[in-house]
């Protein structure tokens, strides 16, 4: 015999379930705002770590995002990375080495002309604030590029198929695995799409190998080799035009165009 379902408790079962699937699904697909240029200027985002402050908070976010103004007027920057290899089965060393310089202490002048709507232009991730702002800067050509996203939240075309060029520019995609803070991992993104692009506009290598007495080995000899390729270079009106978040990893991709200085 079939017992009769009151009206209340079906709707309570109807909330729980349709409760249940979209949670589950905006939580895989963390939002991000994108960072295209917009009609009014660049756009530029900033982060920063949540304090009991809210104001405080806004102030770091756009001290945050006006960095990212003085990285787009110019910044330096040196990579290296030296391998040592010898004949041993567990002689091996390897360091990288790297170093940004930009008018970090200047930034702040930016945070002025910074622009934003408290309503739509915010939002908060993983306990971070993020703040989506406007600078009424313009990229010296134009670009027309627009990522291709399969999916609200899926990995971008940009990720796995790099375009070679934008508009002329030199193109980098910087890779930053989970920190415990996202604001840091934000950061290392996107400086290491700097050191991308650098990488592909100037680098040189150096090796070396070295035979030497060692009475301790098996025939009284060891071998080293050690390679050392180093990049340097300046930029100017470097960009992120994308930002994509892995919501399984929360590891952070930055796409960004920028030119070389001669």
């Amino acid at each position: 015999m079939l017992k009769k379902i009151c009206p209340l408790c079906l709707l309570f079962l109807l909330y729980i379930a349709c409760a249940s699937g979209p949670a589950a699904s905006a939580e895989a697909t963390a939002p991000f705002f994108s960072s295209a240029p917009a009609a009014n200027g660049l756009v530029f985002i900033g982060a920063a770590g949540k304090r009991s402050d809210p104001q405080e908070t806004l102030q770091f976010a756009l001290y945050d995002a006006a960095q990212r103004v003085a990285l787009y007027t110019k910044v330096s920057g040196e990579y290296a990375v030296e391998n040592n290899i010898g004949s041993g089965a567990f002689d091996y060393t390897g360091n990288t080495y790297t170093s940004l310089s930009y008018d970090e202490e200047g930034a702040k002048q930016y945070v002025a002309a910074l622009q934003f709507n408290a309503d739509t232009d915010t939002l908060e991730i993983e306990h971070t604030f993020i703040v989506r702002t406007t600078c009424p800067l313009a990229l010296s050509v134009p670009v027309n590029y627009r990522p291709v996203y399969s999916k609200a939240g899926q990995k971008p075309d940009w990720v796995d198929n790099p375009p070679l060029k934008i508009e002329g520019y030199e193109v980098g995609v910087g890779y930053s695995g989970r920190y415990s803070s996202l604001v840091d991992t934000l950061t290392h993104s996107c400086h290491n799409a700097i050191f991308s692009i650098i990488r592909n506009i100037n680098t040189t290598s150096r090796s070396s190998n070295m035979l030497y007495q060692d009475t301790g080995s098996l025939f009284g000899y060891k071998t080293s080799s050690n390679n050392v390729t180093y990049s340097y270079g300046t930029l100017t009106g470097y960009y992120v035009l994308d930002t994509w978040i892995d919501p399984q990893t929360k590891s952070v991709w930055t796409l960004a165009i920028a030119r070389k200085t001669e």
